[in-house]
């Protein structure tokens, strides 16, 4: 859907009547602080300790939030809960939004098993098993001790690289019968489709995924009925291959099929989705470029925010137009950046104030328009991107 035309008094007043609509939370970073508990045990199962750590808001006193559990990438070999700077970014930001987050181990293999197809394969399905309990864990609390007060309507999954491998699958595979026969023989060894990892009794359905760089061994696991995804992708990524191949560029001897496939069906059987494809750009790019990390960030929040927290006025069609648009850092103190993905459609930028002045404009001359911040006042303004065509498009900002 292409952006409407309206004056800029008429879409900031737009913008001002969403949010009293839907409120700021979930989608802006409304709680400066974050709560941090580590080594939390979720699973003894398997003659494995297992453990997360949680994120919550500072100073929240709503009694009910949702949950986001996230999973580390490290090809399955390597990694954990709290050294992937992917997983703990997004831990940390959604927590300031409003969330509850966790980051979670998982049990990994070794390298060579990772060479041997069946292996592989066996210990994806031991940390999907192990996924599950961490959710089941986060119900069970929510039904008992009510330590961390979550929605268990509102519970969503996702990683990076590895983690999101994990997740795709997790949220893809409804049933042992829909698994090829070798796959299900491998599922029933490893405690059937909920998993033998504990907290058993509660369930582990989840209502959306967050995926950064993961893919699925078998794509036709997509179908009518899967859940909610936003997907992130470099195109020329050959560790979790963008399109399908074996992954780890040929190493691991087990097919992935990443966004470029999956993506053709998520529209065939119209599942809720945005689709964010990083051109040129291998495995997890976003891991050492922050705008990057910034555009997975605010996209992620925006999409789960206008699929279950704000569900009038703006939809997810109309974010098409809003991922070519990536301001950060927000909050800014002593500098704006506004980068554009397809810098040859846009004409000029603006920084407006909360009553629709012009502060600064700048035409568009390079990927990157940075407004340096001098006497601005903190508070609430807004960046205006004029297109060629005469349309545009408003993303707010805070100085601090």
């Amino acid at each position: 859907m292409k952006p409407k035309i309206y004056t800029a008094f008429m879409l900031l007043l737009f913008s001002v009547q969403l949010f009293a609509q839907c409120g700021q939370r979930y989608k802006e970073m409304i709680f400066q602080n974050v709560t941090t508990t580590t080594n939390i045990t979720y699973s003894t199962s398997n003659n494995t300790t297992l453990k997360l750590d949680v994120y919550e808001p500072q100073g929240d006193t709503a009694s009910m939030r949702p949950l986001i559990v996230l999973a580390h990438g490290g090809s399955f070999v390597s990694g954990n809960k709290s050294n992937d700077n992917v997983v703990t970014t997004l831990c940390t930001n959604f927590a300031k939004r409003g969330y509850v987050c966790a980051s979670i181990d998982y049990r990994l293999a070794s390298f060579l098993d990772m060479l041997d197809s069946s292996k592989a394969i066996n210990e994806v399905m031991m940390a999907i098993s192990d996924g599950k309990s961490a959710v089941r864990f986060f119900r069970k609390d929510a039904a008992t001790t009510n330590t961390y007060k979550i929605d268990p309507n509102h519970i969503f999954v996702g990683g990076n690289s590895a983690g999101s491998v994990l997740f795709q699958h997790y949220i893809s595979i409804d049933s042992v019968g829909e698994a090829p026969p070798s796959l299900q023989a491998i599922i029933n060894n490893n405690g059937g489709i909920e998993g033998n990892s504990g907290n058993d009794g509660y369930s582990s359905e989840v209502h959306a995924l967050i995926n950064c760089a993961g893919g699925l061994n078998v794509p036709e696991f997509v179908g009518p009925g899967t859940k909610p995804v936003v997907h992130f992708h470099g195109d020329a990524d050959n560790v979790v291959p963008y399109g399908c191949a074996n992954a780890q560029g040929g190493a691991t001897p087990v097919r992935l099929c990443g966004l470029g496939a999956l993506d053709p069906l998520y529209q065939q059987y119209n599942v809720t989705h945005v689709s964010v494809v990083f051109p040129g750009d291998g495995h997890c790019p976003w891991a050492s470029d922050n705008a990057k990390m910034t555009k997975v960030d605010t996209t992620a929040a925006n999409f789960l925010y206008y699929t279950f927290f704000c569900t009038s006025g703006v939809g997810i069609k109309d974010m098409a137009k809003e991922n070519e648009i990536n301001v950060y850092p927000n909050p800014a103190t002593e500098q704006l950046n506004v980068l554009l993905t397809n810098t040859n459609d846009y004409a000029s930028v603006q920084l407006l104030d909360g009553t629709g002045r012009i502060i600064s404009e700048k035409a568009v001359s390079a990927a990157t328009t940075t407004f340096e911040r001098g006497q601005i006042p903190a508070g609430v303004y807004f960046v205006k991107v004029m297109a060629k065509d005469a349309t545009f498009s408003v993303k707010r900002v805070v100085f601090e």
